[in-house]
C-alpha cells in the first residue's frame, strides 16, 4: 500500500519523493587519474568526496576509484602534500559511473608559507585559540575535537579580522562523535559580526576500544544530526520536516531600520521546496525563514555564545535558528547538500553547531541509535 501524503504535498510532489527515494538506492562510481603539470601520473594521491567517509588513493598508474556513491552533487578533491589542492564538482546520477581527472600543480612556496611561528609564540596561540573556536565550535562536542597538527597553520589579522591558512590538510580527531577528519582549508575569515570559512573534509570512522564506546558514539552522532541544517534539509525534501520536529516560519525583510519588524507567518516544506522528478530540489525562501526544532539546545555553551546574545531572546527550551537562502534559490541534492555552499546562511543554533558536531553526509540515522525519536 502506497503511504499517504503528508498534508499539504501534492501527488507530484510524493512522486519526486519517491523517486528519489529509489535514486538513491542506486549508488553510482566516481573514477579516473590523477597527474601533474607534465601529465605524468601521481601516485599516493588522497582523493575523496567532500563532506563524506567516501575517499581512497591514487595508484602507482595514478588511478582512483569510488564506488558505492549515492546519487547528488558532490566537490571531489585531490590533496597531496607538496601540490595545490584540485576540486571540481561532479553530479552522479542513479547507477552512473562519472569519469573525472584531476591535475595537480606543484604548491609555490612563499616566505610567509615557509615562515613558522614558534608554538610559544603569545599572539600565535590566542590566534590558534580563536580559529579552533571559529572552526571547531564552543559545543561540548568541541571540547573533546582537536586539530592534530596545528604547526601548518599561519595567521594575519586586519582592521579586526582574523585570517588563516594553511599549508597542508588539517588532521583533526573528534573523541565526541568518533571521527578523525583531514580538512583541506580554502579560505578562513573571521570578525565580530562575520565569520567566512570555507574547506573539504574527509570523515574516517574511528576503531572504537569498547562496545560501550561504541554505543556512546552511535548516540552522539545521532544527536548531532538531529535538528542540524543538514537533517532540516533532508526532511524538507521528504516532505517530513513536520513530523520531524521543525516548525517554520516566514519573516519578510524590513527595508528600512526605523521600521517594525514584520511578525512571523508560519509555513510549510511544501510551499518552500520544489522537488524535481530527478530528485534533486530547489529552495526558495523570501526574507528570513525562522527554523525551531523540538530538540532542547545546548544551554551550558549555546546560552554563553554570541550567537544565542545575539538573538535577543530568553532561554527555551526549543533549538531556534534563522535561514536566508540566496535570491535565486538554493539548489539542492536528492540527499538536501546545497551544490553551493554559501547559497544558504544560518544564524541561532545552526550558526552556533560548527565543524565538531558535524557528522559525514553520508550518514544514516538508524532505529537502533539510543537517541532515534
Amino acid at each position: 500500500m502506497p503511504p499517504t501524503p503528508p498534508a499539504g504535498r501534492s501527488v507530484a510532489a510524493l512522486v519526486a519523493v519517491l523517486l528519489a527515494c529509489t535514486a538513491s538506492a542506486q549508488p553510482g562510481t566516481v573514477e579516473g587519474t590523477v597527474r601533474d603539470d607534465a601529465r605524468r601520473p601521481l601516485t599516493g594521491v588522497s582523493v575523496y568526496l567532500s563532506g563524506t567517509t567516501r575517499g581512497t588513493s591514487a595508484d602507482a598508474s595514478g588511478r582512483y576509484r569510488i564506488a558505492s556513491v549515492a546519487p547528488g552533487s558532490y566537490r571531489l578533491v585531490g590533496s597531496m602534500v607538496g601540490y595545490q589542492t584540485e576540486v571540481v564538482a561532479v553530479r552522479v546520477t542513479p547507477g552512473s559511473a562519472v569519469r573525472a581527472d584531476l591535475r595537480l600543480a606543484p604548491a609555490v612556496a612563499t616566505l610567509s608559507e615557509v615562515r613558522v611561528e614558534a608554538r610559544a609564540d603569545r599572539r600565535w596561540q590566542m590566534r590558534l585559540a580563536t580559529f579552533e573556536r571559529t572552526l571547531l565550535g564552543e559545543s561540548a562536542n568541541a571540547e573533546h575535537t582537536r586539530i592534530l597538527n596545528p604547526e601548518v597553520l599561519d595567521f594575519s589579522s586586519s582592521w579586526g579580522t582574523l585570517r588563516a591558512t594553511a599549508r597542508a590538510p588539517l588532521v583533526i580527531e573528534n573523541r565526541a562523535l568518533g571521527y578523525r577528519l583531514s580538512y583541506d582549508l580554502h579560505t578562513f575569515s573571521a570578525s565580530a559580526n562575520t565569520v567566512r570559512y570555507d574547506g573539504d573534509e574527509v570523515f574516517e570512522e574511528v576503531t572504537p576500544a569498547s562496545a560501550a564506546e561504541a554505543a556512546q558514539w552511535a548516540g552522539a552522532r545521532c544527536r548531532a544530526y538531529r535538528g542540524s541544517l543538514p537533517h532540516l534539509l533532508r526532511s524538507l525534501i521528504a516532505g517530513t520536516s513536520r513530523a520531524e520536529g521543525f516548525s517554520l516560519a516566514t519573516v519578510a525583510s524590513v527595508p528600512f531600520r526605523h521600521q517594525r519588524p514584520a511578525m512571523p507567518r508560519p509555513t510549510s516544506g511544501d510551499r518552500l521546496v520544489r522537488v524535481d522528478a530527478d530528485g534533486w530540489a530547489t529552495l526558495t525562501a523570501r526574507g528570513e525563514l525562522e527554523v525551531t526544532y523540538r530538540g532542547e539546545p545546548e544551554k551550558a555553551a549555546y546560552l554563553r555564545s554570541d550567537w544565542f546574545r545575539g538573538a535577543h531572546r530568553r532561554p527555551d527550551d526549543r533549538q531556534r535558528s534563522t535561514l536566508r537562502a540566496d535570491r535565486r534559490g538554493a539548489r539542492l541534492d536528492p540527499r538536501g547538500t546545497p551544490v553551493d555552499p554559501f547559497a544558504l546562511s544560518t544564524t541561532g543554533h545552526m550558526a552556533f553547531e560548527r565543524l565538531a558536531d558535524r557528522v559525514p553526509r553520508d550518514y544514516e540515522p538508524s532505529d537502533a541509535d539510543p537517541d532515534a525519536p
